[in-house]
């Protein structure tokens, strides 16, 4: 492609991050989550460079996306976190050796039906208070009883997510582990023991939530939890470098309108970059006026509407020419974090927006 625009993926960050899971959970299994193209990170990247870094298994979110990790043959588990949406899913779920989670009676019915005589290997997912997914703590007994009449499969443990883990001195977690270890006291015995409640937050923040599987998934792409906190702030390293260039200058005079709806006016002269990127590429259009953004290492600002393939930033006080590098997001230019409560949302929607015609590309 000779457009120049790219996503740079460390993967250098990628095995720091692996190993600060590492640190925080010495004694878990690390279920790395590459679901959503690894956080639009690119998983056919990403996955082969965590399996090297020690990942014990990966998580995703549906069927397809455990084909991708299939084809890679990086001879590590893959969990489906929502288990099988229809009956049919069951079978290539069963002769690939998926780990399925289980959350509801419909589930339970396709596995009787299409794989009662396979070798399964099944998560039952409680929900401990962020009712989402999951079976209530009271509907447990029935679930095992039924289980029982299925000796070929096997229960490896429980699972819950945690809703709030995002905010680790808000006591809700703890009531969540509360109900969780009060359900592996009743039913742990009917499992392999290989419980798991811990996300990025609870890895970090929440000991009390490590049990024989953490989940990590946005801390690996070196993105925080944590609001108000970025991922270099608290250990982490941006995997994540999102650039392109300067493909034309302007030199606006006082007055002069520039962009889309004509919504943004010099207010002095200054001259200004077009960049090769825009919402059609992923980089949000809310960005708008004033987003940061690094031109040639140096600090500067966007200006006026983004547009499909384009947008504007300031060089007025920045030294760059045409071919100039643009950081627009991730290791070198502004923390995804940062943009992303500039928009009133979080850092995993920035990384999963960005569109697949930006080619990702690893680096060292």
């Amino acid at each position: 492609m000779t457009r120049p625009i790219v996503a740079d993926i460390s993967a250098a960050a990628l095995r720091h991050n692996m190993a600060v899971v590492r640190q925080h959970a010495p004694h878990a299994q690390v279920m790395a989550a590459v679901k959503a193209n690894a956080y639009g990170h690119d998983v056919a990247l990403c996955a082969p460079v965590l399996a090297e870094a020690g990942v014990d298994a990966f998580a995703v979110a549906s069927l397809e996306e455990a084909e991708t990790l299939h084809d890679l043959r990086l001879e590590r588990p893959v969990c489906l976190l929502g288990g099988p949406f229809d009956a049919e899913e069951v079978a290539v779920a069963a002769a690939r050796g998926y780990l399925l989670v289980i959350h509801e009676q419909r589930q339970l019915l396709w596995l009787a039906t299409h794989a009662a005589d396979a070798p399964l290997r099944l998560f039952i997912k409680v929900d401990t208070g962020m009712h989402r997914l999951g079976f209530a703590p009271d509907q447990l007994s029935a679930v095992f009883a039924g289980l029982q009449s299925h000796p070929c499969w096997q229960v490896l443990g429980l699972m819950s997510h945690l809703a709030r883990s995002d905010t680790p001195e808000d006591p809700f977690s703890r009531q969540q582990a509360g109900v969780f270890v009060a359900a592996i006291a009743h039913f742990g015995h009917c499992t392999a023991g290989q419980h798991t409640l811990a996300n990025s937050g609870g890895v970090l923040a929440l000991p009390f939530t490590h049990q024989h599987w953490v989940r990590p998934g946005l801390m690996l792409y070196g993105l925080s939890p944590f609001a108000g906190h970025s991922g270099i702030e608290i250990g982490l390293q941006p995997v994540l470098s999102w650039r392109s260039e300067v493909v034309a200058i302007r030199d606006l005079a006082p007055g002069d309108w520039l962009g889309y709806g004509a919504a943004w006016q010099a207010p002095a002269h200054c001259r200004v970059g077009v960049v090769a990127a825009g919402y059609g590429d992923g980089y949000p259009r809310h960005l708008g006026s004033g987003a940061p953004v690094t031109v040639a290492g140096q600090a500067t600002r966007t200006l006026a509407r983004v547009s499909m393939d384009m947008l504007f930033v300031d060089l007025t006080t920045v030294s760059a020419e045409i071919g100039a590098s643009v950081v627009l997001m991730g290791a070198g230019g502004p923390a995804l974090e940062s943009l992303a409560t500039r928009l009133d949302t979080i850092s995993y929607e920035l990384s999963c927006r960005m569109q697949t015609r930006v080619p990702r590309q690893l680096v060292s």
